[in-house]
């Protein structure tokens, strides 16, 4: 048990441990998604965009505005890893963890 702990010291210290933890952009975005509260299957791309543009009037885009439209229509939000909330996108769960339930 030492010793694993002193190599994931050495990895932490030395940077690799991001290596492990490294995901591309499009995976990262693929990581959160708008779920059915009923039917439980995925927002579609078209009610995400119809969402947008609804909250997007007069470039007034925010988050809260976009997870309020999806919400209402009986989504919620949800995500595959925990490393989406705690490590990639921290600002984007916070604006949309009141839309979670």
């Amino acid at each position: 048990m030492k010793k694993f702990i002193f190599i994931l010291i050495c990895f932490c210290l030395s940077g690799c441990l991001d290596f492990f933890l490294y995901r591309d952009s499009y995976t990262i975005d693929n990581m959160a998604y708008w779920e059915h509260i009923d039917t439980k299957e995925k927002a579609s791309l078209k009610t995400e965009n119809d969402c947008f543009d609804k909250v997007n009037q007069n470039n007034s885009f925010t988050r809260d505005k976009y997870g309020q439209c999806l919400y209402e229509q009986g989504y919620r939000f949800r995500t595959d890893s925990i490393l989406y909330c705690y490590y990639y996108m921290k600002e984007r769960c916070k604006a949309y963890d009141k839309y979670r339930k």
